[in-house]
């Protein structure tokens, strides 16, 4: 029998996050982040970690995985992502993957070896996939707001504190949007407008490479402004083993 699985997904600033502890406060699950950039340590502001409130609402894992001058890869996010599935299960817990990085999710699902052998075209898990989506204007205002609610927060001093512990331009987790561009302003390459609207745009093309990819995804897609509600009492019935008594 295949190990239950549910999976979250979408672009960046949608709601994600929102919707899975949403979801925690009715069913009996655990957190496994496919982001591919929440895994570094020391990379928070610019990440969108959850806060330590929010893991209180829910066990989070993949989060503060790494030291953020290793590499990681989709090879080692469906390696992790096993043991923790095969553990939260043994809880009697149904494990949730919450995250816009579609490669990880694709891999898991298919158990991909990446080796050059013919990949598997039947998922190993039973799984549903929900893919939250939001009108395009409204999810690029909300990552422009995003972008400068993380500079007021402190993401330039985040990075100029990475910096100085030895982050730079080579390393992994730097391709990350918003530490590249400030470290190419922190090095005088370029001006701080110049790297905030970088951010901005960097990111809005990012998002759309998200919608891209989970297009071509078998999952159901939700619009977050109309129909969040019953997405939730959907999920809830379909896992109504895992259902917390109110």
């Amino acid at each position: 029998m295949k190990q239950k699985l549910l999976l979250i997904g979408g672009p960046t600033a949608v709601g994600k996050s929102a919707f899975a502890l949403k979801l925690a406060h009715k069913i009996k699950m655990e957190i496994i982040s496919a982001d591919s950039v929440q895994v570094y340590r020391e990379l928070n502001i610019g990440t969108s970690k959850p806060s330590q409130s929010e893991k209180n609402i829910c066990v989070h894992h993949l989060i503060d995985e790494v030291n953020f001058k290793e590499k990681f890869n989709a090879f080692d996010f469906v390696n992790l992502s096993r043991k923790y599935i095969d553990e939260i299960t043994s809880r009697g817990n149904l494990p949730v993957i919450v995250g816009g990085t579609g490669l990880y999710m694709e891999s898991l699902l298919y158990a991909y070896s990446f080796k050059k052998e013919k990949e598997n075209k039947e998922s190993v898990y039973d799984y549903n996939l929900y893919i939250l989506n939001q009108d395009r204007q409204k999810l690029y205002d909300k990552i422009n707001k995003r972008v400068d609610v993380m500079l007021e927060n402190g993401l330039i001093d985040e990075v100029k504190h990475l910096k100085e512990h030895g982050l730079d331009k080579n390393d992994q987790c730097v391709q990350a949007i918003g530490y590249k561009e400030l470290l190419e302003y922190l090095d005088n390459n370029i001006t701080l407008n110049e790297a905030i609207e970088k951010i901005k745009q960097g990111t809005r093309n990012y998002a759309k490479r998200q919608i891209t990819w989970f297009k071509h995804m078998n999952g159901k897609w939700i619009d977050v402004d109309e129909n969040l509600d019953s997405a939730i009492d959907e999920i809830v019935e379909i896992y109504r083993d895992y259902k917390i008594e109110q």
